[in-house]
């Protein structure tokens, strides 16, 4: 019974993740073929800020959501997912609303100083504004994923933003009515409301709703706890988002930008072999917190090998036929022809399959409370992956470069 439900939970999540996945591809087209690529530059940039920004208003609660509201929500205790209802909207609400603020006071100087492009300010604005519901939108997938419906959760990934956002310019299209990136900003800043507006529909209608009030909860000790792990997982999510993001960010500064554009196509297309193993952690995150809880060693092992073996079985051909057609993938679908990204690709792929073998074990520490040492872990694997990313861009070459990855 089980198995059938994570089976149909794989598959109704992978179609979501999908479409979700498909929203920044069309996006991209849509933009390019309503304006230029020059607003298509302006809105990407814009959007990689408030990425970045989120992870600051964020603060760790999407991390430390998917935990406590796993446990909350398989106790059936309305209480407590209220109370971190609350809790998420004081604090996230309020390091949000601060930053978009400074960005509004600031937008000209953060054009005109940082970013050397007056165009940038047009947008800044609804940029600024579109981050508190931005925020929310990746804190209410934490919760959707923790009450166990991670085939909706996708929907709250940035692509569904994106595809919402090409929908209404279509709208503008069909109507022969031009657009701008000034309009189109105001366009993303609707579908992230949109976007925020049926998650609440759903969490609180659907779901918080069918759910009973205990007597006994200790919401003391728990907003304690909250607080308590919220510095952990922010460095965490900070770490990781460096990790994925810095590496070509440093690459910037040593190469031009049509290697960089080359490179990081690579780079992501090697990345595309989690895309399934990291369906399935969607599936299983709540499972982690929920036998942590109940200190079951057993089956924590037991779903944990369980979640692994699923993932390498499914990405061990997708790996083979990516790795041994290299040349084919990248001539293909990205007009490479070069010996040297043919090697590249393959090692950056290894790092991927490694990943993939070794298991979730990010996701995994994260959900059994572990979360502080592996913020330990993260600084010394970041500190060390850095210091080989400088050293091999500074005397050797992309493919040693790549070899840094692994």
């Amino acid at each position: 019974m089980e198995t059938n439900n994570t089976l149909k939970k794989f598959i109704f999540s992978s179609f979501s993740k999908v479409i979700s996945s498909l929203g920044l591809i069309i996006f991209n087209l849509v933009v390019i073929n309503t304006i230029n690529e020059e607003a298509l530059g302006i809105l990407t940039l814009a959007i990689s800020l408030i990425t970045f920004l989120s992870i600051f208003s964020k603060f760790g609660l999407n991390l430390a959501t998917l935990r406590l509201a796993s446990i909350y929500y398989e106790n059936k205790d309305k209480r407590e997912i209220l109370n971190l209802i609350f809790k998420v909207i004081i604090i996230s609400g309020a390091v949000s609303v601060t930053i978009s603020v400074i960005l509004i006071l600031f937008q000209e100087q953060i054009a005109s100083k940082i970013y050397n492009n007056l165009d940038v300010e047009k947008v800044l604005k609804f940029f600024a504004i579109s981050l508190p519901f931005f925020t929310f939108i990746q804190i209410q997938k934490s919760f959707l994923r923790s009450f166990k419906l991670p085939e909706l959760s996708n929907f709250s990934d940035i692509g569904s933003i994106l595809f919402a956002s090409c929908f209404i310019i279509f709208v503008y299209y069909l109507n022969q009515i031009s657009i701008s990136v000034y309009e189109i900003s105001l366009i993303f800043l609707f579908s992230c409301i949109f976007i925020f507006c049926v998650n609440n529909y759903i969490l609180f209608i659907y779901i918080i709703s069918k759910l009973k009030f205990l007597k006994n909860t200790d919401t003391f000790n728990q907003n304690k706890k909250l607080i308590k792990t919220l510095p952990d997982y922010f460095f965490i999510d900070l770490i990781n988002y460096l990790l994925v993001w810095g590496s070509i960010f440093i690459c910037t500064f040593f190469y031009d930008s049509k290697t960089i554009g080359i490179f990081s196509s690579t780079y992501w297309f090697a990345y595309t072999l989690l895309f399934f193993p990291l369906v399935l952690n969607s599936i299983y995150a709540p499972k982690y917190a929920i036998n942590s809880e109940k200190k079951d060693r057993i089956n924590l092992k037991k779903i944990f090998n369980q979640n692994r073996n699923i993932g390498l079985i499914i990405s061990l051909p997708v790996f083979l036929i990516i790795f041994i057609f290299a040349d084919f993938f990248l001539n293909t679908f990205f007009q490479i022809y070069s010996d040297e990204y043919n090697l590249i690709l393959r090692i950056l792929l290894i790092n991927s399959m490694l990943r993939v073998i070794f298991g979730p074990q990010v996701l995994f520490l994260n959900m059994i409370n572990m979360q502080k040492k592996l913020k330990v872990i993260s600084i010394m694997c970041a500190f060390f992956q850095i210091i080989l990313i400088f050293i091999s861009v500074i005397y050797f070459n992309l493919v040693i470069l790549s070899l840094a990855f692994l």
